[in-house]
Order: structure tokens, then sequence, then C-alpha cells
């Protein structure tokens, strides 16, 4: 992806002119394996009124989806990549309410080793593998989970995964159009700070299949893949979703089962000293 990423970044800067871009992208085929899509920066915005009612209709259904799922609880295996190399492969339970309140548990050899919880106003970690082990307290309404993940992940970017939503960090329409060598659409948003977002849907532009986050310079910040996705009680929820950066960091969760609609307590999001 650090290939892919450069790329990106070289068109953004340069301004490349779409007539010239086809002939780049042959040329750069090479280049870290870009994938057979547009690239989503160059050209002006969509400015069609039809295309852009379309775009606006299609945001609205992804800012809308699963949003009566508003807890849940579930288990499975993450498996997490720190520059190439396994740094966790642990099995985790996990239970999520709205708004950005999220209980976390991490296993090993079958038991709890690495307790994490966020009630919207602290933020707990505590890893219980020793006895007598600290409980980490932090003031934090959306805690930052990139130093455990090496990915930056908030809790409500966590939670609406889990949810199976998408992450939205950008909210103005730039560019909506077929993604050309593959069925589905490209939906480029923006934000005031001049960082992008795009989205890649399928043919029907009723799912969202990957998103790409951008700083804005071009870098890619995160890659959001929903490999497989179940559902459950009538919600489409993931089954196998990966999240990586344009280096070789990268985290894997695995579904086993999940519930929802769960009954929470706040205590549920607050941990307390062992013993």
């Amino acid at each position: 992806m650090s290939g892919q990423a450069a790329c990106l970044r070289q068109f953004l800067r340069r301004g490349v002119a779409p007539a010239v871009l086809a002939g780049l992208l042959f040329g750069l085929s090479g280049c870290a394996g870009l994938r057979e899509r547009p690239e989503p920066f160059p050209g002006p915005p969509t400015t069609d009124p039809a295309a852009l009612r379309e775009a606006e209709a299609v945001l609205e259904r992804i800012r809308r989806t699963n949003e009566t799922l508003l807890t849940c609880k579930g288990i499975g295996r993450l498996t997490v990549r720190r520059e190439g190399r396994v740094q966790m492969d642990d099995r985790i339970a996990w239970v999520g309410s709205e708004p950005r309140r999220l209980s976390l548990v991490l296993f090993a050899s079958g038991f709890p080793a690495t307790r994490i919880a966020g009630d919207g106003e602290t933020f707990y970690f505590q890893e219980t593998t020793a006895p007598g082990a600290p409980l980490r307290k932090i003031r934090a309404s959306d805690p930052d989970f990139s130093r455990l993940l090496s990915l930056p992940l908030a809790a409500s970017d966590i939670l609406a995964l889990l949810r199976g939503r998408v992450p939205l960090r950008a909210e103005r329409v730039e560019r909506f159009q077929p993604i050309g060598s593959a069925p589905g659409h490209l939906l480029l948003l923006s934000a005031a700070d001049g960082s992008r977002q795009a989205l890649f849907l399928d043919e029907g532009r009723n799912e969202v299949r990957e998103t790409q986050l951008f700083d804005p310079s071009g870098k890619l910040l995160l890659l959001v893949q929903f490999l497989e996705m179940q559902k459950v009680d009538g919600y489409r929820v993931p089954l196998r979703v990966r999240v990586a950066d344009e280096g070789r960091n990268a985290l894997v969760l695995v579904v086993e089962r999940y519930w929802t609609g769960v009954p929470v307590t706040p205590s549920m999001f607050v941990l307390e000293p062992a013993g």
C-alpha cells in the first residue's frame, strides 16, 4: 500500500491533468501494484445536479447504516501486525454501546490478559497477566487506540466498525463516479482541513466495501476493508474486517459470535482495581 499511496500523493501534489492520467497509470502499473480503479484525486469535482443529488442520497444511506443498532457484543480473534510482524493474535470479547462506550477483553491461553474500557468520559486499561497489575485511567471522551493497535483508530471508529458502519471523517461530496474497470462506484468526500475520504461501493451503491482516508498532503492514513459481512437479526455486520495504513501496520478481526441489542449497564464500561 505504501507505493500506491506514494503514487496518489504525486498525482495530488502535481495536479496531473485527467487526459494524461490514463497513460501515467499504465506506465506506473508497477508502482507497488496500483489497483484497476481510477485514482480518486484528479479531475474537477462533480457538478452535475442529478449526480450530486444521487451522491448525497448515497451518503445519507451510509450515515444511517445500522443506526438503530445501539448495542452489540461479540467474540472473535484479533490479529495485529506492526511493521509486518505479528504483535498480537488473541481471542477478543467486546461489548459496545452508543455513544462511544466500549469494553474489550483480550485473552491469552484462555485467560483474560488485557482489559480495556471507556464510558465516554474515562479510558481504562489494565494488563491482568501479573498479580496486582495497575489500573490506568485517563480522562478521554473518545480515546485513541493507536498505541495498542499501531493504527490511528479512536473508540468511536472501533465501535462504528463493530456495528457495521463506516467511520466518516469527511462529509462534503467532491466526486461521484463509476469505478470503471470493475462494478461499483467511487464516492470521494473532503473535509474542511483538506483531508479526503474515498468510499468504494458495490454496483447497487448500497454497500461500502472499502474506504480510504487521506490526510491533506495525500498520505494514506487508514484503509478499511469489509472483507466478509453477515446478517444478524436483520443487521449487516462484520464477519471479517481488515484495517491498515500505508506502511506495514494492519489488523484483522474475525468475528465468531455476534449479538445485537444486548442490555448494558454503565458499570460494564468502567474498570475497578482487581480485588
